[in-house]
């Protein structure tokens, strides 16, 4: 028979399943349901990834008070600054390095400092003076046992240290201490044995421990220590690994294979159950938890991904590796969870970092879809009458989405449309017609479909093929426009559904190829083109509008990619290559007057795929390069990408939407981006700025006494003998959103007049030969659109050589004036004079000199037709690159260039023709890189760019189209119009092999480009 408190103990923790178990699994369902909102359920959480092998089999996090993130890995240590890593590895025989490579738990406490528990070779802490560690081994006056599996303050200055042995004391002093000794105290005897392995000092000041036999808890420092069941009756304690608390006060525990508990304030355990069904929370091994915002925790399972708890509403999801998706949780293998102070949820996996950045409002991403998880491809997008958005796909296959409930409907093509039903092919326009009926424009023509898709019928326009395709719709007052590379066909339609052509036009639009139909209320309808814009009257000849890529007052030439009118009924207008233009107004003389806005005046990109017009007021628009707001009262521009939480930066084509709630959709050949124009928020930019790297003449000095608040405590002092060679210094913006949109600058106060732009990749700065002094060196990091800087100052003192100190001209003086005064008298006025000469004969043979030697430099490193580096430069720069890849770890981009076609062009023209073609050709190659790209002419028709370092896959596809794009314009010489095209191939040097074995890579890759057809690129796999 069970003692009376033993029963009791089990009947509270079973009624306490039972009453969590309730509350998580049924009564929030209700709540939620009501508190949805659209596309809420769906939204998918995107991670960037850090993916060097630094980064593999992470253990632990910590964030110090300058704002580094310290990441404990089974290798060693690393620190993150937004942009490159620093790696700490272990020696034990090395004074200074960590003492073993596997760590286990890391704290920054109250004071700042950096503690790291290792495996198997103690305590060790981070010295910042010195950028080295002191170890607190075992021995006499040392730890009890080598494994530090947990740390947390013990509110006295000192810390708590779980280890193999048990649980020990560090005080203020740096002294170890046994656990029961001195005050804070716990009774480590009444521990069980196998150490400690989680420990937590809640915000009241209690004391947590995690044991290999179970939970202790003491509420202050003078309570005993009590144990704390969490085990079902006739169960073990679980072995308990993590303990956090919430915002709400909240403890959870996580152990080792019997998932997770939660704790009440009066110490009731509660057991955590999964809304799905999923057992995870309840015998998985919990590796780490973070409270992602408040009310919200995601969960790291062993194997299982993340699993995210929403305690308000009782919701549960898994966030899972995909492999079709770049921004998925990197692997399934969850280490440890982090939030910075920035909001950043930091996640270490077996093979990755990863982040999340949680503070962006205003954008949800959706990237799958269906009960079977599939892709999502939005080529189409269409906001049906009910709110239901229909979502045409490339394959041909329209999904019909409820934006609280998921898809609702598929609608398939047929192999046979013939009698009804959807085409293979691409679907290429979507439109409400009446009677809530549905147009649908194929690559096999029209069809209009009723509202469920259930009947899809094709629509015979007369006089026109069947299975002619219909790329742009348009309907208004009964008027149905249809367009598609035979023009533009104004029918009317019946009530039976038959359609009238009431006019065609074709040839009259200049351009044939209509991409789009804006129907206006008088009847009429703008028509944008493949080459321009064209206004079609409800009667009379078609207005065609002049284009001219040089003056910005006319319409720009090209594609017109979507059209839209704001709250004033302008006319808005965009296109692939040329940007956005804004009908401001037409004279009397019947003159269009156009405003343009390109990248110049904001733009993200001059590649704009399409426009919606939102009930704020505002035109909004998806680009090769994110998303963007304009205002149509100023035209300014405000660009949308990751920093604001835009994870798509590339969309289809004239596909977006306006949704009813005023959600604006854009489509994607990766997802869909929903965006809530009143939840949008302006980034504040207060990460704070950091020095990463010091060089002082030839010594490194430690960066850390530089990066004390918003002014270094510490001054970086330039004796005599560092004069010549200066000191050099690496800074960066600690912002782990979005650090490579910042803006750099710095400024060394007392020296320089004006601020100097930093290289926003290298962020170096340096001087030498600086004059006796106290400067100030100002450093500086701003978002791109503006707001005030952040800064930090560090004093530099240039000490003066010892002939420069006041006191020796002056006893050189006295004694001159003594001995030699007038020796001196009667040689000064001739010294005078031959000085006068000499400096004169000096200054000219210098001048000279100085001529000749920038005459042959320019001759030596330069290209004599274009003004490009020539092929010696070019080596140069790559084998510095490669350099700087062995020492940071950042892989660039070499791509070889070749002019399709140019020995055509000197046979057929001249080599004048040909000389004027290079020179074009180089012009247009500084344009459509970046300004940290260097491009060089290595001979002949040959050319070479090298991508600064970090650019991905994605940004070297993106600048050699742009390369491709930019030369397939003519270039005019003289009356002739000469056509080349290029062929690119590329390489990506990750530190592996050679500049040689790059060269040949990327060389290959140009051969496979020319082989494909030319006139296209080609990007070969990381050098090995």
């Amino acid at each position: 028979m069970l003692p009376v408190a033993l029963l009791y103990r089990h009947i509270s923790v079973v009624l306490a399943v039972i009453v969590l178990t309730a509350l998580v699994l049924f009564a929030p369902a209700s709540r939620a349901a009501d508190a949805q909102e659209p596309w809420t359920d769906m939204a998918y959480p995107s991670f960037r990834h850090q993916a060097d092998t630094a980064f593999a089999f992470g253990t632990a996090f910590a964030q110090d008070h300058a704002g580094f993130i310290w990441m404990g890995t089974q290798t060693g240590l690393v620190r993150w600054d937004g942009v490159r890593a620093r790696r700490y590895r272990a020696d034990a025989n090395k004074p200074g390095f960590l003492p073993n490579g596997y760590i286990q738990a890391m704290l920054v406490d109250r004071e700042g400092r950096l503690w790291v528990g290792t495996s198997a070779g103690g305590l060790a802490r981070y010295d910042p003076g010195r950028d080295a560690f002191v170890t607190i081994g075992t021995g006499p006056q040392g730890l009890s046992n080598a494994r530090v599996s947990a740390l947390a303050e013990d509110g006295d200055g000192g810390i708590w240290v779980g280890t193999g042995g048990g649980l020990e004391r560090i005080g203020a002093d740096g002294r170890v201490y046994a656990a029961a000794s001195g005050a804070p105290q716990v009774a480590a005897a009444s521990l069980p044995q196998g150490g400690v392995d989680a420990l937590l000092r809640d915000a009241a000041g209690g004391l947590w421990i995690g044991t290999r036999g179970g939970l202790y808890h003491r509420a202050n420092d003078r309570s005993p220590l009590k144990v704390v069941p969490l085990a079902a009756p006739g169960q073990s304690e679980p072995a308990v690994i993590l303990l956090r608390q919430d915002s709400a006060g909240h403890i959870w525990v996580g152990t080792r294979d019997r998932g997770a508990f939660s704790l009440d304030a009066d110490a009731h355990p509660h057991r955590v159950v999964a809304r799905d069904g999923s057992l995870a929370l309840q015998v998985g091994r919990i590796f780490a938890m973070v409270e992602k915002s408040p009310g919200i925790l995601w969960f790291g399972i062993e194997g299982g991904g993340i699993l995210e708890l929403d305690l308000a509403h009782g919701r549960t999801r898994r966030i899972l590796h995909r492999a079709d998706v770049t921004d998925s949780l990197y692997d399934d293998e969850v280490q440890a969870l982090f939030r910075a102070r920035g909001g950043q949820i930091f996640v270490a996996t077996i093979q990755a970092m990863s982040v999340h950045d949680v503070v962006p409002q205003g954008f949800l991403t959706i990237r799958t879809i269906g009960p079977d998880g599939a892709k999502m491809n939005a080529h189409q997008l269409l906001v049906r009458p009910d709110g239901r958005v229909w979502m045409g796909t490339v394959g041909g296959v329209i999904r019909v989405i409820d934006p609280l409930r998921g898809e609702v409907g598929v609608i398939h093509p047929r192999a046979d449309a013939t009698g009804g039903g959807l085409p293979g092919g691409r679907v290429l326009a979507l439109l409400n017609g009446p009677g809530n009926s549905v147009f649908i424009g194929t690559q096999q023509g029209l069809f209009r479909s009723d509202d469920d898709g259930r009947h899809v019928r094709r629509v015979a326009v007369p006089t026109r093929p069947a299975t002619a395709a219909v790329w742009a719709l348009g309907y208004r007052d009964g008027v149905l426009w249809v367009g598609g590379l035979d023009g533009v066909w104004r029918l009317s339609l019946g009530r039976g559904g038959d359609l009238t052509v009431l006019r065609h036009e074709e040839a009259s639009l200049g351009d044939a190829r209509v991409a789009q139909i804006l129907p206006l209320p008088d009847g009429s309808a703008w028509l944008g083109t493949r080459a321009g814009l064209a206004r079609l009257p409800a009667g009379g000849p078609v207005e065609l509008l002049p284009t001219d890529a040089a003056d910005a007052t006319r319409v720009p030439p090209g594609f017109v990619s979507s059209l839209a009118l704001d709250r004033q009924d302008r006319l808005w207008l965009a296109t692939y290559g040329n940007g956005v233009a804004v009908l401001e107004r037409t004279d009397r003389a019947g003159r269009r007057w156009f405003r343009r806005i390109g990248m110049a005046e904001g733009l993200p990109d001059s590649g704009v795929n399409k426009m919606v017009s939102g009930r704020d007021g505002a035109i909004w628009l998806s680009t090769d390069n994110g998303l963007a707001r304009i205002d149509p009262a100023t035209l300014a521009v405000r660009k949308l990408g990751e920093a604001e939480g835009v994870h798509i930066p590339t969309y289809w084509g004239d596909s977006g939407a306006l949704a009813a709630n005023g959600d604006i959709l854009f489509g994607a050949p990766t997802g869909l981006t929903v965006v809530r124009p009143g939840s949008l928020r302006q980034r504040h930019d207060n990460a704070p700025v950091a020095v990463t790297r010091i060089v002082l003449g030839e010594r490194k000095l430690p960066a850390a006494p530089f990066n004390l608040g918003a002014k270094a405590s510490a001054i970086l002092t330039i004796a005599p003998d560092d004069r010549e060679r200066g000191f050099s210094l690496e800074y960066t913006a600690l912002d782990f959103a979005a650090p490579g949109s910042k803006r750099y600058s710095y400024r060394l106060a007392g020296f320089d007049r004006d601020w100097i732009d930093a290289d926003h990749v290298l962020r170096r700065v340096s001087y030498n030969n600086l004059p006796p002094g106290d400067y100030t060196l100002q450093l500086r990091s701003s978002e791109p659109d503006g707001g005030a800087p952040v800064q930090l100052d560090v004093p530099v003192r240039a000490l003066p050589m010892w002939y420069q100190q006041g006191w020796v001209p002056a006893l050189a003086a006295l004694a001159l004036a003594a001995l030699f005064a007038g020796l001196m008298q009667a040689r000064t006025s001739l010294l005078r004079r031959r000085q006068r000469e000499l400096e004169a004969m000096v200054a000219e043979r210098t001048s000279e000199l100085r001529a000749t030697q920038a005459r042959l430099e320019t001759m030596a490193y330069g290209d004599a037709l274009t003004g490009l580096p020539n092929r010696r430069l070019f080596a140069d720069e790559i084998r510095r690159m490669a350099a700087q890849v062995q020492r940071d770890g950042v892989p660039f981009t070499l791509l070889l260039i070749d002019l399709d076609h140019f020995k055509h062009v000197n046979d057929t023209l001249g080599h004048d023709a040909g000389d004027a073609l290079l020179v074009e050709a180089a012009e247009r190659l500084r344009h459509a890189v970046r300004e940290a790209d260097r491009v060089a002419r290595l001979g002949g028709d040959e050319f070479a760019v090298l991508l600064a370092p970090g650019s991905d896959a994605a940004i070297s596809g993106q600048i050699c189209q742009r390369i491709v794009g930019s030369m397939a314009r003519p270039i005019q010489y003289g009356a002739v119009e000469m056509r080349v095209g290029v062929s690119i191939g590329g390489a990506k040097f990750t530190g592996e092999g050679n500049v040689d074995t790059l060269y040949k890579a990327a060389d290959l890759a140009l051969y496979q480009a020319k082989a494909a057809g030319r006139n296209t690129w080609r990007i070969a796999g990381p050098v090995v």
